[in-house]
């Protein structure tokens, strides 16, 4: 189960659709909207969405819509042909699974992964930074009671459950996995360089992903207005920049899907993003610099605020609902020819270290092994024939 709220949930989940299937795994996908299984299709992932009732509402700038959300997730909560329906549904559809993954912090999901004869076939797959902002998500803004209610809903539901994959840009390659440990602290899984892929794709210095629900074309604007100088102010030359977002699917020179995504990070000067946990893991994994365009979103301030404490090569931009063209690519300007300067002495002094290829891989198969071991606990409890 993949939430569209946001892409890094879709791409765990079809890096993980192959890479199960690849270890002789049945794997069915759920998704929670349209969009979402329109990116699944993309990436060769047949899927269903569960119902479109539920979804986290956001503006052109990326900031959630708190009033429109509260409505939507209260709304799901009582009435009962929402979530009381797709409980029913994900009951059935969940009968004869080994194991059922949620990246999604969906509520019927939430609920049904604390309870019997769910719960010991239930794992939860989170950012390290979003747990947080999930659970506190309510606090301050909604009746007292509600969102106190709220937050132990989804302690409940993730501390009774089978297991946690929680995953982090920065964390560690773990020696060994134990899976008898409840909560396991893992890298975010990357898709994989391929050298062909590779091969048939032109470089380029700069690399923007912004996710689908950027949209404000002012900010679009704002990024082609700056990548198409070079640092030294002089006009850039054709193929400077790559830009990939949904949001922008309409606009000339943007794309909304590229499969080979890692491909083109790895051939990058530089790369642009908000600090989603998936973006941050490329630009760390690549060992790339980044420019981070921050939101209001408290889980990316909080990704920034790591990425400085660890040491990530990176500029902060701000965008949000007081940001002005002028403001921002001034900002932006200054930060595109610090971090191109500081690459360019950072790459003459850097030793020659482990091909990252090698890394991807070995983060991508931990991922799939603890999955698999924990599948096969459960492997003719469900009276699926193995």
């Amino acid at each position: 189960m993949a939430t569209a709220d946001a892409r890094g949930h879709l791409m765990r989940g079809q890096l993980l659709y192959h890479s199960l299937r690849a270890r002789g795994a049945e794997v069915s996908v759920l998704t929670t909207s349209d969009e979402g299984q329109r990116f699944l299709a993309e990436f060769g992932v047949p899927s269903e969405v569960l119902s479109r009732h539920y979804a986290i509402v956001f503006d052109s700038r990326q900031k959630m819509r708190t009033v429109a959300t509260d409505l939507r997730v209260t709304t799901y909560f009582f009435l009962p042909w929402h979530m009381l329906r797709d409980i029913r549904r994900l009951a059935r559809h969940f009968a004869d699974k080994d194991l059922i993954v949620n990246d999604s912090f969906h509520p019927a999901f939430l609920l049904m992964g604390g309870l019997a004869p769910w719960r010991s076939r239930a794992v939860h797959v989170y950012g390290w930074s979003l747990r947080e902002s999930l659970e506190e998500n309510f606090i301050g803004r909604l009746w007292g009671p509600w969102a106190r209610f709220f937050r132990w809903w989804v302690r409940f539901g993730l501390a009774r459950a089978r297991g946690r994959l929680v995953h982090d840009f920065a964390f560690p390659l773990p020696e060994v996995l134990d899976a008898a440990l409840s909560e396991q602290r893992l890298p975010t899984p990357l898709a994989l360089l391929e050298a062909e892929r590779r091969a048939s794709r032109p470089r380029c210095k700069v690399a923007v992903y912004l996710n689908p629900h950027f949209s404000d074309p002012v900010l679009a604007e704002s990024l082609e207005s700056v990548l198409q100088q070079g640092p030294d102010g002089q006009p850039a030359e054709t193929g400077n920049a790559f830009f990939l977002g949904e949001g922008y699917a309409q606009r000339p020179g943007w794309q909304s899907y590229a499969k080979d995504w890692i491909d083109i990070a790895a051939h990058a000067e530089l790369l642009v993003s908000a600090p989603g946990m998936a973006a941050l893991a490329t630009a760390q994994a690549l060992d790339k610099p980044m420019i981070l365009i921050v939101t209001a979103q408290p889980e990316q301030k909080r990704n920034a605020e790591r990425a400085a404490k660890l040491g990530l090569r990176h500029r902060v931009v701000l965008w949000n609902e007081g940001s002005t063209k002028d403001q921002f690519v001034k900002d932006f300007t200054q930060a595109h020819r610090d971090l191109i300067r500081e690459n360019a002495t950072y790459l003459a002094n850097r030793a020659v270290g482990v091909p990252p290829h090698h890394a991807l891989r070995r983060r991508l198969d931990l991922w799939v092994n603890i999955l698999m071991a924990w599948a096969s606990e459960n492997a003719g409890r469900t009276g699926v024939t193995k």
